[in-house]
């Protein structure tokens, strides 16, 4: 009998460990571990945000309208273009939603 209590102590350990591990850890969901050098249109960019300060390199994760998500380097001309671009437009979009009752 000892060895199935050891057994059966042993497995709910192990679960339980397993779930605290996928369950409660905190670290990033998304990385980018190499970078498209695609230029994207910002007619096709729905949204963009950057990776978390857990992963080993800054980048830029855009998800397109057809709802693809491409890494890009944040310090690369273009895509501080887009990223600015993509910020005047939203900001645009909510003036012109909540403005028009002047």
């Amino acid at each position: 009998m000892k060895p199935y209590c050891i057994f059966i102590s042993c497995l709910v350990f192990f679960a339980f460990c397993s779930l605290a591990r996928s369950d409660f850890s905190h670290g990033p969901d998304e990385c980018c571990f190499s970078f498209s050098n695609v230029k994207i249109p910002v007619k096709q960019v729905k949204s963009y945000h950057t990776t978390h300060i857990e992963c080993n390199s800054n980048g830029v994760i855009i998800t397109t309208k057809a709802q693809r998500m491409i890494c890009v380097d944040p310090t690369e001309k273009w895509v501080q273009r887009l990223i600015n671009l993509v910020d005047d437009q939203k900001i645009k979009m909510s003036h012109s939603s909540s403005g028009d009752s002047d």
